[in-house]
């Protein structure tokens, strides 16, 4: 099995060492309180209204659920404090915005195309793809963190500030390009809008929030995919005339709600084996939760990690079932084999003419993002405490379907 912490870049060490040395264990840099994180974004912002209060379970959950779960560093306990007072400040902004600029939230979206899927199963590779046609638009990774543009004629700053922070989160934790590629200025899941909703994946990746995750699971979803819609509004009356292509494994469970809300949204699904999924989510998650907790239990992970995609993909099954879901399915296979045919299977279905210039496009990113790029991502089960057979017991109905067999 893996160890339980990895070695940390220089400048984490020496943060986390003064820290726990001088600085008070209720200083206001890593401070969790609910009230006073509200009023202090309040007054940075100058703005008073975070709208509909549901929010506030999920933000107290997940306070909740540092303080007691997560055996956090000091730099940790910074970097949770950081992303609620980001999360804070854009749902400020999200409700001013609102009230400014209603005509925005009447215009109708071009139905979006959405990846979903298991994780692990190349939903970042096909939506990157997809975003290669110049009628689609992706949204890159500042845009997901600071969403809401400035009003007023005011300059945006976001893709400096965006900029800055990643920068600087690069130098403070050990990253991870072999897993999973994040840039600021590439495209990225949609899981990061959100983070404002207080009910969002993002903040599993961010620490080992065992109690804040069993209740994301069971929570009434609605309330925040009707602010996730309101938000690509925002992003489409950007750019009217171009389809948004989104990415998220994170809304493999809740087809549902995104069909209830988008009714004409175009959802797509990737699928892979379970055992490859899931020991490649465990080896994800393992990594950035080594760069914030002093030591973390690796089999309770691991076993966090499979209990959520089990819930999202019964989710997922009962709405196909149930409720008429319809999604277009791809398998992982066929993606590697030929992501070119695959997506001319996608636009013949649903009636998008597919170019030469689209396929030159495509075939320049294919070309040029083979697997592997950034290196080879090896991961198993015993990594992780667990056996192939305790995943795919998990699993018997998915892979029934799909026609994955046993290990």
């Amino acid at each position: 099995m893996l160890p339980d912490h990895q070695a940390m870049p220089g400048l984490a060490r020496l943060i986390n060492t003064c820290g726990e040395k001088f600085a008070d264990k209720d200083a206001a840099i890593v401070r969790l309180n609910e009230t006073e994180l509200l009023e202090t974004i309040s007054r940075r912002c100058s703005l008073k209204d975070y709208g509909d209060p549901y929010f506030r379970e999920g933000l107290n959950r997940f306070i909740d659920s540092v303080a007691h779960d997560a055996d956090l560093t000091f730099l940790g306990r910074i970097l949770q404090r950081a992303a609620i007072e980001r999360s804070l400040e854009n749902r400020l902004k999200f409700i001013d915005y609102q009230k400014k600029r209603p005509d925005v939230f009447e215009r109708e979206l071009i139905p979006p195309i959405i990846v979903l899927g298991l994780p692990r199963s190349g939903t970042t590779f096909f939506h990157r793809l997809l975003a290669q046609d110049d009628r689609n638009r992706g949204l890159y990774f500042w845009e997901l963190t600071h969403p809401i543009p400035p009003l007023g004629g005011r300059h945006d700053y976001r893709k400096l500030a965006a900029k800055l922070e990643y920068n600087l989160f690069r130098r403070l934790t050990k990253h991870f390009d072999h897993i999973h590629v994040i840039r600021d200025t590439e495209y990225e899941e949609c899981i990061f809008l959100m983070t404002l909703t207080f009910q969002s994946g993002a903040y599993w990746m961010l620490a080992p929030v065992y109690s804040y995750v069993r209740w994301c699971m069971g929570g009434d979803r609605l309330k925040s995919y009707a602010d996730y819609v309101r938000l690509l509004k925002i992003f489409q009356a950007q750019s009217p005339a171009r389809r948004l292509v989104l990415k998220a494994p994170a809304h493999t469970g809740s087809v549902n709600e995104i069909l209830r809300l988008m009714p004409n949204a175009i959802l797509v699904q990737t699928h892979r084996h379970p055992v490859d999924v899931c020991n490649s989510v465990n080896s994800l998650v393992y990594a950035a939760h080594c760069n914030v907790v002093k030591r973390l239990d690796v089999r309770k992970m691991a076993e966090a990690d499979v209990d959520m995609l089990d819930v999202e993909m019964r989710r997922n099954l009962f709405s196909r079932s149930y409720h008429g879901v319809r999604v277009h399915d791809i398998l992982y296979a066929e993606l590697l084999a030929d992501p070119l045919s695959v997506v001319k299977n996608l636009y013949a279905r649903h009636g998008i003419e597919f170019g030469p210039q689209v396929e030159a496009r495509m075939k320049v990113f294919i070309a040029g993002n083979p697997q592997h790029k950034h290196g080879t991502h090896r991961y198993c089960s015993a990594d992780f405490g667990m056996t192939d057979a305790q995943i795919t017991d998990r699993f018997e109905e998915y892979m029934n379907l799909f026609g994955y067999k046993p290990r």
